[in-house]
């Protein structure tokens, strides 16, 4: 009996300690379900992220080049191995034009089985920055798989895998898409660290399918190192592949790939919020040929609307030299449809030229100031009496055209009978208003070209033709004052001729700045950088050797100093580039007459500064500063005007490679003036000197 109840109270017991253990598993499920999900997602992602790189694992190679330059346009450029990736079984192999600025002697491709080969460099699409290797010996290589590009979206898992540090192994970094259609098109963007190391191997999701191939790229710049110093930061680029196989075909071929030109320029405007007005359309171009003029406006680009530059750039930017492109135009009231075979290069543009420096117009506030201080008495057109101001002198309008301060002689103007004085209104059919405008009419000539000039001598109009020339390079020995003294003008708050101080709050940098003795708004003041180094010059004393001409010539000059000592780097062309954003915010600036400047290897840093400011920099002084090695000199712009003047020191070993530089610079199409110093060291002397401010003084002519 004992044992029976025994038996009950346990087995009451268990059944007791089983329902609270049921009830506790029912109670407890609920959260444990919801952890145990999580935990699975995460094992599963990880597991899938890893199958992902293993599945592309067997076509990343590991790519050795031997030979070639260490430092390309102030980047140091790695000497180990880089990355690659197979993209046919007979061993072609894709990577990022980045590997190969070097310009190597030799290269050679490890596969993921270890085997060895030498490979080629076939061919470089200059357009994504991809170039094209040819391995040889090799065969039945495996070939990834590659992701249409309507399947990429933002926010999916991006897997940056390269085969750098050993070459039995990848390094991979994950991240996910952060935007499509970057860089005009041409691009997807990663928040996965992408690395110098995995430069040219390939984006993978998650299904390990290649999204594209990994690229330096910057919106502004078209070398294969720019953007190189965005790596490691959350700020990525790849090139899709699947939309590229004709290209592809074409590189295997030896073709070079080169983004489609059209042949035009736009005004120097926010291109956010800027219609795609043409400024310049070169003659001798796609778009020229096709009949599109100066003053056009592009409304339609293959189908897309264009309502801004930026929208021109995108509709532009994936399309190659041989594409057609059909092109919509508003011309007044005209609809204008052509179709455009875009071209991959064109010669280089050389500016042309009529022989005519401007007068330098009064700003318009200050004429309106000295119109009605001089018609004060003068109550409308009716009362005026001969001699007073006109109805648009009394109303501070000013007069239309420009008036020629000086004819340059046997140029096409003085071939053609204009004088000084005579006021140009017309240039073929461009109605000018103001330098800007008969600047911008000249830039859409070329040498030889007949041009229809419309000038006003003594309130008669004449019509003349010239026969257009190239910008010449000789510095007149004589020029006459830039402008008609003004009487009447109250000046106010002018401190004169005083050096100061310039102090950006962003950066460790000083800066010693002159403003000439006339300062006010009714002039327009040219801007000189300066960069020197310490041991050249104390900035004060560089100040007084120029501040005559500056007071005379109205130019404000300025001389940075690093921020460590004299020694400069790339990393400086910001500072420098604020400075001109700070003088020409500040001052009533010309802005025909900015240039940037300097002497010996620290004055070097005026070549990049002025290719990378092209819409503010007007001129580079080179005072025996030759171009940096590495500098890649682009295209001369049509609508962005940049001269060089170069003073080359005697000897004689110098003075070759000066000038061998010099001559890289003037093919791409500048116009380059120089001069030989009788200073080993490339100083000018006052008559020297004398002859740069002419050249600067010149830089508006057309």
């Amino acid at each position: 009996m004992r044992r029976n109840n025994s038996f009950e109270i346990s087995s009451i017991l268990c059944v007791t300690k089983l329902y609270f253990l049921v009830v506790a598993w029912l109670c407890v499920a609920p959260f444990a379900a919801l952890a145990q999900p999580d935990a699975s997602l995460g094992a599963r992602e990880e597991a899938a992220l890893t199958a992902a790189a293993e599945k592309v694992a067997p076509s990343v190679v590991q790519i050795r080049t031997i030979g070639g330059l260490d430092v390309v346009e102030g980047t140091i450029l790695a000497d180990g191995p880089t990355t690659g990736l197979v993209i046919s079984p007979d061993g072609y192999v894709l990577s990022s034009a980045f590997n190969f600025v070097q310009k190597p002697a030799s290269i050679l491709v490890t596969f993921a089985s270890g085997k060895q080969a030498p490979a080629e460099l076939v061919a470089t699409d200059h357009s994504r920055m991809l170039v094209l290797l040819k391995a040889t010996g090799v065969a039945d290589l495996p070939v990834p798989s590659f992701a249409p590009t309507n399947e990429i979206r933002v926010g999916q898992w991006a897997t940056a895998i390269g085969r750098t540090f050993r070459a039995d192994r990848t390094n991979v970094t994950v991240g996910i898409v952060s935007a499509v259609n970057r860089m005009f098109g041409k691009a997807i963007q990663t928040d996965a660290d992408v690395s110098t190391t995995n430069y040219g191997g390939p984006l993978v999701d998650i299904q390990g399918r290649v999204l594209g191939i990994l690229v330096p790229m910057a919106p502004q710049a078209t070398s294969e190192v720019a953007g190189v110093e965005w790596y490691d930061s959350g700020i990525g680029f790849a090139v899709p592949i699947a939309p590229l196989a004709e290209r592809i075909e074409q590189m295997k071929k030896g073709k070079d790939q080169r983004s489609g030109l059209l042949g035009i320029g736009m005004k120097p405007e926010n291109p956010h919020s800027s219609p795609a007005e043409l400024a310049v359309v070169r003659p001798d171009s796609p778009a020229g040929k096709a009949g599109l003029k100066k003053g056009d406006k592009i409304t339609e680009f293959n189908g897309k609307a264009i309502h801004s530059q930026t929208d021109l750039r995108f509709a532009m930017g994936t399309l190659y030299g041989g594409d057609t492109a059909h092109v919509v135009v508003i011309r007044g009231d005209e609809r204008i449809e052509r179709d455009v075979k875009l071209i991959a290069e064109l010669p280089a543009f050389r500016h042309a030229f009529l022989g005519m420096l401007p007068v330098r117009e009064v700003p318009r506030d200050a004429e309106k100031e000295k119109a009605q201080g001089e018609a004060k008495d003068a109550k409308n057109s009716k009362d005026a009496k001969p001699g007073q101001d006109s109805p648009a002198a009394a109303k501070g309008e000013r007069a239309t055209g420009v008036v020629v301060r000086m004819v340059y002689a046997d140029g096409p103007a003085a071939q053609a009978g204009v004088k000084p004085g005579d006021r140009i209104t017309k240039i073929n059919e461009s109605k000018i208003g103001s330098v800007d405008d008969a600047i911008q009419a000249v830039n859409n000539l070329t040498a030889e070209a007949k041009v229809a000039v419309q000038v006003v001598r003594e309130e008669k109009s004449l019509e003349l033709t010239l026969t257009a020339a190239n910008l010449p390079t000789d510095v007149p020995n004589d020029l006459p004052p830039a402008r008609k003294p003004l009487a009447n003008v109250v000046e106010k708050g002018v401190q004169p001729g005083k050096s100061s101080d310039l102090k950006l709050p962003e950066f460790q940098h000083s800066c010693r700045i002159y403003v000439p003795a006339d300062s006010s708004p009714r002039r327009e003041l040219g801007v000189v950088l300066w960069i020197q180094s310490s041991a050249d010059s104390k900035p004060d004393d560089t100040i007084r050797k120029w501040q005559s001409i500056c007071d005379r010539d109205g130019i404000i000059f300025m001389i940075p100093t690093a921020k460590d000592a004299d020694h400069w780097e790339r990393t400086d062309l910001e500072y420098l580039h604020r400075l001109l954003q700070q003088v020409t915010t500040k001052y009533q600036t010309d802005p025909r007459r900015i240039v940037v400047g300097g002497v010996g290897n620290v004055g070097a840093l005026a070549w990049p500064l002025a290719m990378a400011s092209r819409s503010t920099v007007r001129g580079v002084i080179a005072i025996a500063a030759m171009p940096p090695r590495q500098l890649q000199i682009p295209p001369n712009d049509p609508a962005r005007r940049l001269a060089v003047f170069a003073a080359i020191p005697p000897k004689k070993d110098t003075a070759a490679a000066f000038g061998q530089s010099l001559k890289t610079v003037s093919d791409a199409g500048y116009n380059v003036s120089t001069l030989t110093t009788n200073d080993v060291t490339g100083n000018l002397n006052e008559l020297n000197l004398e002859e740069l401010a002419r050249w600067i003084d010149t830089l508006d002519r057309f």
